[in-house]
Parts: structure tokens; sequence; C-alpha cells
């Protein structure tokens, strides 16, 4: 986006300027730090609720279903 609007884009001017306001209401709306707000909830440390070799495996199974969503994806464009 910097770079495009570097070349001349306006569009990417907008989109630069409205990036800067949504980050300067961040405090304002959300809480004093990014991630104490009112709309986070507790943290989850999926080890202490699944287990070690659960939480490997969960991760595994969820990047393993992106991957072949992926590959799905592209092979469906040729």
């Amino acid at each position: 986006m910097l770079w495009r609007s570097a070349e001349g884009y306006i569009r990417h001017w907008f989109a630069l300027l409205g990036a800067m306001l949504v980050a300067g209401l961040w405090v304002p709306l959300y809480g004093e730090q990014a991630g104490n707000g009112r709309l986070y909830g507790k943290t989850i440390f999926l080890p202490d609720k699944l287990g070690w070799g659960g939480a490997l495996i969960g991760m595994l199974a969820i990047l393993s279903a992106f991957y072949f969503f992926i590959t799905w994806l592209e092979l469906k464009k040729k």
C-alpha cells in the first residue's frame, strides 16, 4: 500500500489515511493497551486445555486443513 501510494495511486492514499485513523482510534475504543480492552476475553493456552499432544495434533490438523483448502482452490483455478 505504501509503495502504490508513493507511485501516485490515489485510492491507496485514502487507504493509508483510513489505516492511520483506525490506528489512532484504537486506544479510545478498545482500551488502554492492545489486548486489554473490554472486547477481549480470557486468554487460552491450548496445552493447558488439551495437553501438549492434543494441542500439537489440533494445530497440525488446522494447518493441514488450511493447506488442503488452499491446494483445492489453486487446482480449481486450472
